[in-house]
């Protein structure tokens, strides 16, 4: 991820009033939960755990906190479950930006098959949870999806995803 994306994420979450970041690393994002770690404006928050950052964002948005989970797209397939309970059930807003690895553009070096695994499940698994997503693919659309995808969280009472990949991830 460039530093000029990175920045430009950076810039719309605090526009955003988006001051909690829960994050689980991974290589593709790694620039960034750096340095939202080292932004005072932040708290950011490492987890072990997929689950956990989705409910921890989740207890946070239910206490009127704006917030964000920062994930790889495994990590969303590893949460489905707490997805399905902060969607469906509960009607919890909980924005979540995750490396889109598997689609097209993907340059991340890890297996083909396994990269096509994500491309298959990823978007059939957010449709059949109801969750609204978008693939944000150009550094040209990347503030206003966030914006936008930020406002509609909140107003839907769902969880809402950004799928970053292209010349946004890679």
């Amino acid at each position: 991820m460039e530093p000029e994306i990175v920045a430009k994420i950076i810039a719309t979450l605090k526009a955003e009033g988006i001051d909690l970041v829960v994050t689980l690393p991974e290589e593709p994002t790694a620039p960034l939960t750096e340095a939202i770690r080292r932004d005072s404006h932040f708290t950011s928050v490492t987890v072990a755990n997929e689950n956990n950052g989705i409910s921890l964002c989740a207890g946070a948005s239910l206490g009127g906190r704006r917030c964000i989970f920062v994930t790889g797209i495994a990590g969303l397939l590893v949460s489905t479950w707490s997805l399905s309970q902060m969607g469906i059930l509960y009607g919890i807003p909980v924005l979540i930006m995750a490396s889109y690895r598997g689609d097209v553009s993907d340059r991340s070096g890890i297996s083909g098959a396994q990269l096509f695994m994500f491309q298959q499940l990823a978007e059939p698994m957010l449709d059949t949870l109801r969750i609204p997503y978008r693939v944000i693919r150009k550094k040209a659309d990347l503030e206003r999806e966030i914006r936008d995808s930020h406002g509609a969280c909140r107003d839907y009472g769902t969880p809402l995803v950004l799928l970053l990949t292209g010349e946004v991830l890679w």
